[in-house]
Protein backbone atom coordinates (compact mmCIF):
# COMPACT_ATOMS: atom_id res chain seq x y z
CA UNK A 1 0.00 0.00 0.00
CA UNK A 2 1.29 3.50 -0.73
CA UNK A 3 0.78 6.53 0.81
CA UNK A 4 1.41 10.06 0.05
CA UNK A 5 2.31 12.31 2.43
CA UNK A 6 2.49 15.45 0.25
CA UNK A 7 -0.86 17.02 0.64
CA UNK A 8 -0.83 17.07 4.46
CA UNK A 9 2.78 18.33 4.80
CA UNK A 10 1.84 21.08 2.60
CA UNK A 11 -1.65 21.93 4.86
CA UNK A 12 0.75 21.70 8.00
CA UNK A 13 3.48 24.03 6.54
CA UNK A 14 0.94 26.41 5.23
CA UNK A 15 -1.58 26.53 8.34
CA UNK A 16 -2.67 30.04 9.98
CA UNK A 17 -2.11 30.80 13.60
CA UNK A 18 -3.58 32.79 16.25
CA UNK A 19 -0.81 34.36 16.21
CA UNK A 20 -0.05 35.18 13.18
CA UNK A 21 -3.64 36.09 12.73
CA UNK A 22 -3.48 38.43 15.57
CA UNK A 23 -0.35 40.69 14.83
CA UNK A 24 -0.59 40.74 11.02
CA UNK A 25 -3.39 43.29 11.83
CA UNK A 26 -1.76 46.83 12.17
CA UNK A 27 -3.61 47.47 15.33
CA UNK A 28 -2.56 44.58 17.25
CA UNK A 29 1.18 44.81 15.50
CA UNK A 30 1.81 48.71 16.49
CA UNK A 31 0.93 46.93 20.61
CA UNK A 32 3.72 44.29 19.87
CA UNK A 33 6.44 46.87 18.92
CA UNK A 34 5.13 49.37 21.49
CA UNK A 35 5.91 46.61 23.66
CA UNK A 36 9.09 45.01 22.54
CA UNK A 37 10.82 48.65 21.77
CA UNK A 38 9.01 49.74 25.33
CA UNK A 39 8.40 52.91 23.16
CA UNK A 40 4.85 54.46 23.60
CA UNK A 41 5.21 57.50 20.75
CA UNK A 42 5.52 54.60 17.98
CA UNK A 43 1.93 55.08 16.20
CA UNK A 44 0.06 53.08 13.60
CA UNK A 45 1.32 55.49 10.93
CA UNK A 46 4.66 54.13 11.44
CA UNK A 47 4.29 50.43 11.03
CA UNK A 48 3.81 48.25 8.11
CA UNK A 49 4.03 44.58 7.91
CA UNK A 50 6.72 42.78 6.33
CA UNK A 51 5.98 39.34 6.95
CA UNK A 52 8.07 37.54 4.13
CA UNK A 53 5.87 34.67 2.10
CA UNK A 54 7.95 32.66 -0.63
CA UNK A 55 6.07 32.72 -3.89
CA UNK A 56 6.61 29.32 -5.11
CA UNK A 57 6.44 27.55 -1.05
CA UNK A 58 3.25 27.47 1.00
CA UNK A 59 5.05 28.05 4.25
CA UNK A 60 6.11 31.75 6.09
CA UNK A 61 9.79 32.37 6.31
CA UNK A 62 9.07 33.89 9.92
CA UNK A 63 5.71 34.71 11.93
CA UNK A 64 5.71 38.22 12.02
CA UNK A 65 7.83 40.98 10.67
CA UNK A 66 7.23 44.20 11.37
CA UNK A 67 8.57 47.49 9.93
CA UNK A 68 8.73 50.79 12.16
CA UNK A 69 9.22 54.22 10.51
CA UNK A 70 11.46 52.42 8.25
CA UNK A 71 14.09 52.71 10.98
CA UNK A 72 13.24 49.43 12.98
CA UNK A 73 12.61 45.87 11.65
CA UNK A 74 11.28 43.76 14.45
CA UNK A 75 10.86 39.88 13.95
CA UNK A 76 9.11 37.65 16.50
CA UNK A 77 8.04 34.25 16.24
CA UNK A 78 6.11 32.22 18.65
CA UNK A 79 6.96 28.63 20.18
CA UNK A 80 5.74 26.46 22.24
CA UNK A 81 8.44 23.95 22.66
CA UNK A 82 12.03 25.05 23.32
CA UNK A 83 14.26 24.80 19.95
CA UNK A 84 17.30 26.67 19.11
CA UNK A 85 16.91 26.16 15.65
CA UNK A 86 14.81 30.03 16.20
CA UNK A 87 18.51 31.29 15.82
CA UNK A 88 19.46 30.16 12.03
CA UNK A 89 15.72 30.57 10.40
CA UNK A 90 15.74 34.52 12.41
CA UNK A 91 19.29 34.88 10.53
CA UNK A 92 18.08 33.94 7.21
CA UNK A 93 14.78 35.40 7.84
CA UNK A 94 16.68 38.66 8.15
CA UNK A 95 18.83 38.27 5.23
CA UNK A 96 16.06 37.74 2.73
CA UNK A 97 14.31 40.86 4.72
CA UNK A 98 17.16 43.32 3.92
CA UNK A 99 17.38 41.96 0.49
CA UNK A 100 13.94 42.78 -0.57
CA UNK A 101 15.04 46.12 1.70
CA UNK A 102 17.25 47.18 -0.62
CA UNK A 103 15.27 46.17 -4.10
CA UNK A 104 12.81 47.97 -2.96
CA UNK A 105 15.49 51.01 -2.41
CA UNK A 106 16.98 51.98 -5.88
CA UNK A 107 18.95 54.46 -4.15
CA UNK A 108 20.93 52.03 -2.12
CA UNK A 109 23.83 50.85 -3.81
CA UNK A 110 25.93 47.88 -2.09
CA UNK A 111 28.68 48.38 -4.39
CA UNK A 112 29.10 52.12 -3.57
CA UNK A 113 32.26 53.72 -1.77
CA UNK A 114 29.07 55.89 0.33
CA UNK A 115 27.86 53.55 3.46
CA UNK A 116 24.14 52.98 2.88
CA UNK A 117 21.93 53.16 5.66
CA UNK A 118 19.75 50.42 6.95
CA UNK A 119 16.97 49.44 9.70
CA UNK A 120 18.11 48.24 12.72
CA UNK A 121 16.68 44.49 13.70
CA UNK A 122 15.62 43.60 16.47
CA UNK A 123 14.29 40.19 16.86
CA UNK A 124 12.39 38.64 19.42
CA UNK A 125 10.85 35.03 20.75
CA UNK A 126 7.46 34.90 22.50
CA UNK A 127 7.42 31.29 24.30
CA UNK A 128 4.64 30.09 25.49
CA UNK A 129 5.48 26.56 27.13
CA UNK A 130 4.99 26.27 30.64
CA UNK A 131 8.57 24.42 31.08
CA UNK A 132 10.73 27.79 32.41
CA UNK A 133 13.63 26.48 33.89
CA UNK A 134 16.91 27.75 32.42
CA UNK A 135 15.10 29.27 29.57
CA UNK A 136 18.04 32.52 29.26
CA UNK A 137 16.79 35.91 28.47
CA UNK A 138 18.57 35.96 25.21
CA UNK A 139 19.52 33.73 22.52
CA UNK A 140 23.02 33.69 20.86
CA UNK A 141 23.93 32.18 17.25
CA UNK A 142 27.67 32.72 18.01
CA UNK A 143 27.45 30.45 21.50
CA UNK A 144 24.34 28.24 20.58
CA UNK A 145 26.10 27.00 17.23
CA UNK A 146 29.62 28.32 16.78
CA UNK A 147 30.79 27.79 20.50
CA UNK A 148 31.61 31.51 20.54
CA UNK A 149 34.16 31.37 18.29
CA UNK A 150 32.47 33.22 15.07
CA UNK A 151 32.37 36.73 14.27
CA UNK A 152 28.95 36.20 12.94
CA UNK A 153 26.35 36.87 15.37
CA UNK A 154 22.97 37.20 15.91
CA UNK A 155 20.74 37.59 19.06
CA UNK A 156 17.19 37.07 20.07
CA UNK A 157 15.53 38.43 23.39
CA UNK A 158 13.50 35.36 24.44
CA UNK A 159 9.77 36.37 26.55
CA UNK A 160 8.40 34.53 28.92
CA UNK A 161 5.30 34.97 31.14
CA UNK A 162 5.38 37.27 33.51
CA UNK A 163 3.38 39.88 35.96
CA UNK A 164 3.54 42.60 32.69
CA UNK A 165 0.57 43.58 31.22
CA UNK A 166 0.74 43.66 27.50
CA UNK A 167 -0.33 42.27 24.14
CA UNK A 168 2.25 39.92 24.50
CA UNK A 169 1.54 38.87 27.95
CA UNK A 170 -2.12 38.43 26.72
CA UNK A 171 -1.34 36.00 23.64
CA UNK A 172 0.98 33.48 26.17
CA UNK A 173 -2.01 33.54 28.59
CA UNK A 174 -4.72 32.60 25.89
CA UNK A 175 -1.74 29.60 24.93
CA UNK A 176 -1.84 28.46 28.61
CA UNK A 177 -5.54 28.85 29.23
CA UNK A 178 -6.16 27.08 26.13
CA UNK A 179 -3.32 24.36 27.12
CA UNK A 180 -5.52 23.88 30.27
CA UNK A 181 -8.96 23.61 28.12
CA UNK A 182 -7.30 20.94 26.03
CA UNK A 183 -6.46 18.95 29.30
CA UNK A 184 -9.69 18.98 30.09
CA UNK A 185 -11.85 18.26 27.50
CA UNK A 186 -9.32 17.08 24.78
CA UNK A 187 -8.53 18.36 21.06
CA UNK A 188 -12.52 19.53 20.71
CA UNK A 189 -14.89 22.08 19.57
CA UNK A 190 -15.97 22.56 23.47
CA UNK A 191 -12.12 23.28 24.65
CA UNK A 192 -11.60 26.06 21.53
CA UNK A 193 -14.99 28.05 22.96
CA UNK A 194 -13.93 27.80 26.78
CA UNK A 195 -10.49 29.19 25.74
CA UNK A 196 -12.81 32.04 24.00
CA UNK A 197 -15.11 32.73 26.98
CA UNK A 198 -12.48 32.53 29.65
CA UNK A 199 -10.30 34.84 28.06
CA UNK A 200 -13.11 37.34 27.53
CA UNK A 201 -14.24 36.81 30.82
CA UNK A 202 -10.50 38.18 32.10
CA UNK A 203 -10.19 40.73 29.81
CA UNK A 204 -7.03 38.71 27.89
CA UNK A 205 -7.33 39.45 23.97
CA UNK A 206 -10.73 40.96 24.27
CA UNK A 207 -11.11 43.26 21.45
CA UNK A 208 -9.39 40.24 19.14
CA UNK A 209 -11.79 37.86 20.07
CA UNK A 210 -14.68 39.69 20.10
CA UNK A 211 -13.94 40.68 16.34
CA UNK A 212 -12.74 37.97 15.23
CA UNK A 213 -14.43 34.95 17.27
CA UNK A 214 -15.78 32.91 14.29
CA UNK A 215 -12.66 33.15 12.67
CA UNK A 216 -10.04 32.28 15.84
CA UNK A 217 -12.59 28.94 16.19
CA UNK A 218 -12.27 28.40 12.44
CA UNK A 219 -7.92 28.42 12.65
CA UNK A 220 -8.20 25.90 16.07
CA UNK A 221 -10.99 23.71 14.52
CA UNK A 222 -8.39 23.56 11.54
CA UNK A 223 -5.49 22.65 13.53
CA UNK A 224 -7.14 19.97 15.67
CA UNK A 225 -8.11 18.35 12.16
CA UNK A 226 -4.74 18.32 10.52
CA UNK A 227 -3.37 17.28 13.88
CA UNK A 228 -5.74 14.23 13.87
CA UNK A 229 -4.84 13.55 10.22
CA UNK A 230 -0.74 13.37 11.02
CA UNK A 231 -1.48 10.92 13.57
CA UNK A 232 -4.18 8.51 11.29
CA UNK A 233 -1.15 8.83 8.42
CA UNK A 234 1.36 7.89 11.31
CA UNK A 235 -0.61 4.77 12.65
CA UNK A 236 -1.42 3.60 8.99
CA UNK A 237 2.44 3.74 8.10
CA UNK A 238 3.54 1.87 11.27
CA UNK A 239 0.76 -0.52 10.58
CA UNK A 240 2.26 -1.01 6.62
CA UNK A 241 5.52 -1.38 7.58
CA UNK A 242 4.65 -4.01 10.51
CA UNK A 243 2.36 -5.79 7.85
CA UNK A 244 5.50 -5.85 5.41
CA UNK A 245 7.99 -7.69 7.89
CA UNK A 246 10.03 -4.54 8.32
CA UNK A 247 11.94 -4.15 11.76
CA UNK A 248 10.06 -1.48 14.14
CA UNK A 249 11.38 1.99 13.28
CA UNK A 250 12.96 1.31 9.73
CA UNK A 251 9.96 2.48 7.92
CA UNK A 252 11.16 5.23 5.91
CA UNK A 253 7.84 7.01 5.61
CA UNK A 254 6.93 7.38 9.13
CA UNK A 255 10.86 8.93 9.60
CA UNK A 256 9.88 11.71 6.91
CA UNK A 257 6.78 12.14 8.23
CA UNK A 258 8.29 12.69 11.51
CA UNK A 259 11.46 14.82 10.09
CA UNK A 260 9.05 16.94 8.33
CA UNK A 261 6.42 17.76 11.08
CA UNK A 262 9.67 18.61 13.29
CA UNK A 263 10.90 21.52 10.11
CA UNK A 264 7.12 22.52 9.54
CA UNK A 265 6.59 23.17 13.12
CA UNK A 266 9.86 23.75 14.97
CA UNK A 267 9.24 20.85 17.52
CA UNK A 268 11.80 18.21 18.96
CA UNK A 269 11.42 14.61 17.91
CA UNK A 270 10.16 13.64 21.02
CA UNK A 271 7.17 16.20 20.57
CA UNK A 272 7.15 15.50 16.81
CA UNK A 273 6.47 11.74 18.10
CA UNK A 274 4.05 12.90 20.86
CA UNK A 275 1.95 14.72 18.16
CA UNK A 276 1.73 11.34 16.32
CA UNK A 277 0.79 9.20 19.46
CA UNK A 278 4.31 6.55 18.57
CA UNK A 279 4.70 4.48 21.59
CA UNK A 280 7.70 4.71 23.45
CA UNK A 281 8.82 1.42 22.77
CA UNK A 282 9.39 2.48 19.35
CA UNK A 283 10.79 6.00 19.92
CA UNK A 284 14.72 5.00 20.31
CA UNK A 285 14.26 3.35 16.61
CA UNK A 286 12.55 6.61 15.31
CA UNK A 287 15.44 8.49 17.26
CA UNK A 288 18.15 6.48 15.64
CA UNK A 289 16.70 6.57 12.11
CA UNK A 290 16.69 10.48 12.62
CA UNK A 291 20.18 10.75 13.28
Amino acid sequence: MEFDNSGITAKYKGKDTVFTDLFKNPKYALKMAQTIQKDNSISLEDIQIITITPILLNKQYNDLGIMVKDKLIICSEAQSTWSLNILPRMFMYLAETYHQYIQNHPELNLYAHKKISLPTPVCAMIYTGTDRKNIPDTLSLNDNFFNGKSQLELKIKVIVQNEEHNIIQEYISFCHIFNEQVKLYGYTVRAIKETIRICQDKNILFDYLSERKSEVQSIMETLFSQEEAMKRYAYELRAEGRAEGRAEGENKKAVELIRNLMKSTSVTADSAMNILNIPANERQLYLSALS
